[in-house]
């Protein structure tokens, strides 16, 4: 935690250390007069906004109709080599995702004199910042329209692999339809998103710290670069929507380290906007990105959905239950609440295995008792790859045959004492008639060795053999 708040401190908060006068940052003329023809291609009309190293125009095409923004770095690309890889690595992602809520790229080019240019579509309008700073909260079907709107944007750059990382309401414009009273969203800034592809160079090292305190997600605090994907873009979005509902930011604080420290451990408020739609939305701000939506289109189908009271009969109603958990027990009660989800997961654990063992165990009695013993077992042993007896045991089977075959009346009158045979009271008493039978067959079935099944068989019953005819050549 503490290598964690020394890594926000130094990208975050700590002031870099001035650059010296030997390299300062050279910039062009700061502001081009309104009116002149840049670049031989485009006619400044107005300064729209100016930043540290550059400024964004008004302008006209000189040959073709249309209005643009010209957004210009005003540094020399021999000292801010990183701002120009920057800038470049922006108008290529920009560019690539042509969809109708991303800012549309006309050109990139550089002039004569080194300055980088990017042109973009004129958008006339105004930021979701400005709107908040002017109307704050927002109607719900309004706030449902604009998550739509981004959701879309952003599912178009993410279906091209390029997590945004800098969602925040002053990268997003509202542009007014003609003749319609819902507006029409652009996403802006691409400047720090993450790319996947080995043409888009080396990523930021894992550690290091970008975005916007206030909307950035757990993993971006705790410099998880490798950790920041589509959900990253969703958290973001969920605090954009807590903001516009409510008109407050969930996790505002004095600095910056309060704001870290209430995204990796706090709940935020409850937002009084009903119990549905602040479900959708505490899921969008899960500190686990596993535990949010499965794509950013989900979220905002969600929150449509609870918005029209209709969240119950979507496949969402099932999902949201990890919500209330989520408020219940996460990380507002610290180190200790972690203790007791710990137990209370190993707890659950070991009730498991208690249990499958005593079901397991009352479900192997019954099924016992219900075959009951089985005279069968030891024969089937014998017909599983038994080896054939020793030569005394194979003379005892050949006697049972034998006295098995022998005339009924030279059995009885060796057997029965009213033919006057004698019966030793040290013998055994033979086994029934049905059993000797039984074993005698068995016997007969093991002895043919060209009949003997392979070990790897699975046992047979002995009802099976019993039926099969005797391999062994009667004498």
């Amino acid at each position: 935690m503490l290598q964690a708040a020394w890594k926000v401190l130094k990208t975050t908060i700590l002031p870099k250390p001035p650059i010296p006068p030997s390299t300062a940052v050279a910039t062009s003329a700061p502001l081009l007069r309104e009116g002149e023809l840049f670049d031989n291609t485009y006619r400044l009309l107005r300064l729209i906004g100016e930043g540290a190293i550059g400024a964004v125009y008004e302008a006209t095409h000189a040959r073709l109709a249309g209005r643009y923004a010209i957004k210009l770095l005003l540094v020399k690309p021999t000292v801010a080599s990183e701002e120009i890889a920057l800038f470049a690595r922006e108008a290529r992602i920009t560019s690539l995702l042509q969809h109708p809520n991303i800012v549309h790229v006309v050109d990139h080019n550089t002039t004569a004199d080194g300055t980088e240019y990017l042109v973009m579509e004129y958008l006339a309008g105004e930021s979701l910042a400005q709107r908040l700073a002017r109307e704050a909260p927002l109607p719900l079907d309004t706030v449902v329209g604009i998550v739509d709107q981004i959701a879309a944007g952003l599912a178009a750059a993410h279906a091209n692999h390029v997590v945004h990382r800098d969602l925040k309401p002053d990268n997003v414009f509202l542009v007014p339809v003609e003749g319609r009273a819902a507006v029409s969203v652009k996403i802006l800034d691409f400047g720090i998103s993450k790319v996947k592809g080995a043409n888009w160079g080396r990523q930021a090292p894992e550690g290091t710290v970008m975005g916007t305190p206030l909307y950035m997600a757990p993993e971006q605090i705790e410099g998880r670069v490798a950790d920041a994907d589509a959900a990253t873009d969703q958290f973001a979005l969920a605090v954009i929507a807590y903001e516009m509902l409510t008109g407050r930011n969930p996790f505002r604080a004095e600095t910056s380290i309060d704001v870290f420290a209430l995204v990796l451990h706090s709940v935020p408020a409850p937002m009084g906007i009903g119990r549905d739609v602040e479900l959708v939305v505490r899921r969008g701000l899960a500190k686990s990105n596993r535990h949010r939506f499965p794509a950013i289109t989900d979220f905002s189908d969600a929150l449509r959905a609870a918005a029209a009271g209709r969240l119950r009969e979507t496949q969402w109603a099932a999902t949201l239950a990890y919500a209330a958990g989520e408020v219940a027990s996460h990380d507002s009660k610290g180190r200790f609440g972690r203790r007791v989800r710990r137990l209370a997961l190993a707890a659950a654990v070991v009730a498991s295995i208690w249990i499958a063992f005593v079901v397991g165990g009352a479900l192997n009695r019954r099924s016992s008792a219900v075959r009951g013993p089985s005279t069968a077992e030891p024969a089937a042993g014998l017909l599983v790859g038994a080896e054939p007896r020793d030569a005394q045991q194979a003379e005892e089977d050949a006697e049972s045959d034998d006295a098995r075959d022998a005339p009924e009346s030279e059995t009885q009158n060796e057997t029965d004492p009213r033919a006057g045979g004698e019966i030793d009271a040290a013998i055994e008493p033979a086994a029934p008639a049905a059993r000797r039978e039984q074993l005698t067959h068995v016997r007969r079935a093991v002895s043919a060795a060209t009949t003997r099944r392979p070990a790897s068989a699975p046992p047979s019953s002995l009802d099976e053999d019993a039926t099969m005819p005797a391999t062994v050549p009667s004498n």
